[in-house]
């Protein structure tokens, strides 16, 4: 009977263990919108105001967390609000053995644009392997994708090396539908606009267009400027989706170095991809250059403190993943006043 009730308890008491030491964080803020350009429009006998008055700015952030600091990084002594951008968040080896984790949703309205980014991940770093599973979603810059990463480490003191496999789950990227259907010379863009679902009326000496019936543009001018561009994304949109998502494989090699004192300290980290297999029909499609072949995601932190005054600092990360840069940099000093 003990046996069986240890392990009946043994999953909870795994969990317990698992959760130790995590974070569950939520947060909303909200904030006046940004005040857009004064625009105008021509009409009969005069002009009308077609300025934009953007809403609240929102975000809505829910998440759980558990990642073992670096020495460079300040503990949060407060609250954790799940908007902090830390550098090291991105790194392939962390600063303790064992499992961690990173599950982020947020829910975020800018300048009238309404978006969600979703970072998850589950990583179990080990003396001789590196094992991460990761979902994310950046809506901001459109780039989404599922992953599963195992690789080899080989630990020297402060480096580290890694390689493996990669496999990655994404959206079609690299195709434009809009170009299969529309060839510039033999087809108009009132004849492309007519296959969209969009038809015209001369009126008064000016073409108005219509969808659905319902007058959206009273000229050319207009349904071109602020509705024709629309369409030919949402076609796009639409195109890719059916499409459905694809595979790949990827060989990744991964190099990274860390040291720090209290007056200096580095952190480095490379991750190159050079090599890919397609799995799907509409996988990604690399060029011909070698260059056009290479991935990376890569990063840095480096901070000194000079004097007992000033200190200087260099954080940054660079990503590009199917031809779609995603980067970050932030450079300064501090310098303290006694």
């Amino acid at each position: 009977m003990r046996a069986l009730c240890l392990l009946l308890l043994f999953p909870l008491l795994a969990c317990g263990q698992f959760f130790k030491y995590s974070t569950f964080y939520t947060s909303f803020s909200l904030e006046t919108s940004m005040a857009e350009r004064d625009n105008y429009i021509a009409i009969a006998k005069g002009y009308e105001d077609v300025t934009v008055i953007n809403p609240y700015d929102y975000n809505l952030t829910i998440g759980i967390r558990k990642i073992a600091r670096f020495d460079y990084e300040y503990k949060v002594k407060t609250w954790y609000y799940g908007t902090e951008r830390t550098v090291s968040d991105n790194v392939t080896i962390g600063n303790a053995n064992g499992w961690e984790y990173l599950f982020n949703y947020s829910f975020i309205r800018h300048r009238g644009e309404k978006f969600n980014n979703a970072d998850f991940w589950l990583r179990h770093l080990g003396n001789k392997t590196v094992n991460k599973l990761q979902y994310k979603d950046n809506e901001r810059v459109g780039l989404e994708y599922r992953s599963v990463d195992t690789r080899y480490r080989i630990n020297k003191g402060a480096w580290d090396f890694t390689i493996g496999l990669v496999g990655r789950n994404h959206p079609v990227y690299g195709i434009t539908p809009i170009e299969d259907l529309w060839i510039p010379g033999e087809q108009t863009f009132a004849q492309l606009a007519a296959e969209f679902g969009y038809s015209t009326a001369f009126v008064n000496g000016n073409w108005h267009w219509y969808n659905d019936e319902e007058l959206i543009a009273t000229s050319n001018d207009e349904f071109y400027k602020h509705y024709f561009g629309d369409a030919v994304a949402s076609y796009n949109e639409r195109e890719l989706e059916k499409l459905g998502t694809q595979n790949e494989i990827s060989a990744v090699l991964g190099v990274s170095y860390y040291k720090w004192t209290p007056k200096l300290w580095i952190h480095i980290w490379y991750n190159l991809l050079p090599l890919h297999y397609g799995a799907d029909d509409y996988s990604f499609k690399y060029g011909v250059e070698s260059s056009d072949w290479a991935e990376w995601d890569a990063g840095v932190v480096l901070g000194s403190r000079i004097t007992k005054h000033l200190g200087l600092f260099v954080e940054g990360t660079h990503q590009r993943y199917w031809m779609i840069p995603v980067y970050e940099v932030k450079f300064g000093f501090n310098y303290l006043l006694f």
